[in-house]
């Protein structure tokens, strides 16, 4: 049976701004207890800031079971992106241990218990600059 390893929430204004501001924040969850959070502005390919944290492995084994049993993030569609002109777009990569990825996106609104999600990661660290994850 695959279980998941990780997940990664990218999320990005759509807005405008200028290039020197932050459009950009990927998150990354990992089944071994780390978290990767990356803060990129309009000009740079690559990230301007990273941060890096350990996480209570018992709780992030718990997130990740939560994620599959209770989230039940295996049945989500794929597409939860409503027309928008400007705001926010997300984009979640859940990562398998068989190799396999499921890409999940969306707009505006964060995608089924995304609200849920976004308080149990926020449980599991205290971010030194507040993550984007579902909404800016």
């Amino acid at each position: 049976m695959s279980r998941i390893t990780s997940i990664t929430i990218t999320n990005t204004s759509c807005g405008l701004c200028s290039t020197e501001e932050i459009l950009r924040h990927i998150t990354t969850v990992y089944r071994t207890g780390k978290i990767k959070h990356s803060l990129y502005n309009g000009l740079s390919a690559t990230a301007v800031k990273e941060y890096g944290y350990n996480v209570d492995k018992q709780q992030c084994e718990a997130f990740f079971i939560f994620l599959s049993e209770e989230v039940k993030i295996d049945g989500w569609m794929n597409d939860y992106s409503v027309p928008v002109c400007d705001g926010w777009s997300w984009s979640m990569l859940v990562r398998y241990s068989d190799h396999s990825v499921k890409k999940i996106c969306g707009t505006v609104e964060p995608p089924p218990n995304g609200e849920t999600i976004e308080k149990t990661i926020r449980k599991l660290v205290r971010f030194k600059k507040k993550a984007w994850l579902f909404s800016g």
